[in-house]
């Protein structure tokens, strides 16, 4: 008898994590990394197929694996819910997230030590969605050097300095600050760095513009959406025989434009360049810090882009001056645009793989289980990154949670694809924001540009939709259009006006927000076409 009791006795004495599925020992769970860029194009990064020098995420890739179809929702807020809950945005309650629950509330219930940093741009604050500590602003964009009036440090009030800030330097700074934090603690830790950057205002610290301002840019969009395909195909990260988008007919081609506007333009493209060269720098600081503390191995790292590169071309001033501080603030180009998203065709917002396809980078050396370097050409989507980050911490996703109507989670988890498995989907990928609608099934894809007609392609031999099959499959098409008005019913829970039926009218795709290159450079001025200007003037008298 007093054996019996002394053994049970050891087994009360033992460490908790032996007597628990390994998958939630403390010391195995993986620390997490989430990194979201904005207006990020497809082919920005090194490793997806651009010039701009990014060895830090590139050596990311190698050492872990990238996909090559990953799609977020085509939109700042929204993939931001998406990636936070696993739901669809109108399904998880817009930016009120009400009926939603976020992954810093599962992991920090699991555990978890939990903070962010950077842009929230959803409704009340991080601190209210499970983060235990916050710095960033909550606006959708702010001046780079000055900032705004929406940051916070840990739900207070922030002010930013006068001098010597950058926002996407800043946000490494209260990462690091938060990450030494939690180490205290001998918890694992979730970190989210959500960088502004390359989102406008175009503005890049003066050293990071100097680096490329070596005229590489002068060779204009045509030169480097060419380079950037090729070298696209050399890497593997495409077919060797795919067809690249060829220049739209509203981008002019570079050797038509006057000096002024080559001038401007080239600057531009400058300055994209140079700030995100500085959030890979931002990168490796992370990495570094990460190394110094031993925690590399064991850290799941994931890094994507909100949507594709920005067409929309606002307003920029100082455009005759350099873009090194916060005086001088520059819009997008939608020319660049266009090579940024190289080889895909249309922008942010539309949802064709220019607006939807981002780079998707994922390292754990403890965790990932297929070579390093590997290219995943598995479709995904955002509602995928919580639960997978549910599964690899084994934690459990509610279905309550206090004053909210939590839905279903759409996503699945990734982690089979980070060991060399597969993924099974219940229903394909719902596609919509705003007025422009598409669905991923399987090897095919039907995509409407802002409720025009649909269209049909088969992204298995035409990933680059450029044939649209739509009239020789009108039976498929009319399926996967039935499908996705179900989906957006049931699953979204979007009102009639969003589902009712596209138009029957066939119209040229064009925004009235995209540069008009017709139209002088002006400084102070902008690119919209007369369209956007007569809309403004309608919207004026209504007042």
């Amino acid at each position: 008898m007093r054996q019996r009791f002394v053994f049970l006795l050891s087994l009360c004495l033992l460490p908790l994590c032996l007597l628990t599925p390994p998958s939630l020992c403390a010391a195995d769970r993986p620390n997490i990394l989430m990194i979201m860029v904005d207006d990020l194009g497809f082919s920005d990064l090194g490793c997806y197929g651009s010039e701009i020098e990014t060895p830090n995420l590139d050596a990311l890739a190698g050492g872990g694996m990238r996909f090559s179809q990953f799609y977020n929702t085509a939109k700042c807020h929204s993939s931001r819910v998406s990636l936070l809950t696993g739901q669809y945005c109108i399904a998880a309650g817009d930016t009120s997230l009400r009926n939603a629950v976020t992954s810093a509330e599962v992991l920090r219930a699991s555990g978890y030590s939990t903070a962010m940093t950077g842009k929230w741009h959803l409704q009340k604050q991080p601190t209210d969605f499970g983060f235990q500590r916050y710095f960033g602003h909550l606006s959708g964009a702010c001046n780079y050097f000055l900032g705004d009036n929406t940051f916070r440090l840990n739900g207070q009030p922030w002010q930013v300095p006068k001098t010597d800030f950058y926002t996407t330097v800043a946000n490494v700074d209260y990462a690091v600050e938060f990450l030494n934090e939690a180490r205290q603690k001998k918890d694992p830790w979730y970190l989210y760095v959500a960088f502004n950057a390359p989102h406008a205002p175009l503005q890049a610290l003066p050293d990071d513009y100097a680096k490329y301002d070596d005229g590489r840019y002068a060779a204009g969009w045509d030169a480097i959406q060419a380079k950037r395909v090729e070298k696209q195909k050399q890497i593997g990260l495409l077919a060797a025989d795919l067809q690249a988008s060829p220049r739209p007919d509203h981008i002019p081609a570079w050797s038509t434009l006057n000096d002024d506007r080559k001038a401007f333009e080239t600057k531009r493209m400058t300055t994209l360049a140079a700030m995100i060269d500085r959030v890979d720098q931002e990168v490796g600081r992370l990495v570094a810090n990460l190394k110094a503390a031993g925690e590399f191995e064991n850290t799941l790292i994931w890094f994507v882009s909100d949507n594709g590169a920005c067409p929309y071309d606002r307003r920029s001033t100082g455009i005759h001056k350099l873009p090194t501080d916060g005086s001088v603030s520059w819009s997008d180009s939608t020319g660049w645009a266009w090579a940024r998203n190289t080889p895909f065709r249309f922008y942010k917002q539309n949802q064709f793989e220019g607006g939807i396809s981002s780079p998707a980078i994922v390292h754990w050396p403890a965790g990932i289980k297929v070579a390093p370097g590997s290219i995943v050409r598995t479709p995904a989507h955002l509602i995928d990154i919580m639960p997978t980050f549910a599964d690899v911490a084994g934690a459990t996703i509610p279905s309550e949670f206090a004053d909210r109507e939590l839905r279903p989670v759409s996503g699945v988890s990734l982690k089979p694809l980070l060991q060399g498995g597969d993924v099974t989907r219940s229903q394909p990928i719902h596609l919509l924001f705003a007025s422009d609608r598409g669905l991923r099934d399987g090897d095919w894809k039907a995509v409407s540009y802002r409720s025009s007609p649909w269209e049909l392609y088969h992204i298995a031999t035409d990933r680059t939709e450029l044939n649209n099959v739509a009239a020789q499959n009108p039976e498929r098409l009319q399926s996967m259009v039935q499908q996705w008005t179900t989906m957006a019913e049931n699953v979204l829970h979007a009102n009639k006006q969003t589902t009712k039926p596209v138009s029957e009218e066939v119209k040229p795709h064009l925004h009235p927000e995209w540069t008009d290159f017709t139209k002088p450079l002006v400084d102070g001025g902008n690119g919209k076409s007369g369209e956007a200007k007569k809309g403004r003037r309608k919207k004026a008298t209504a007042k």
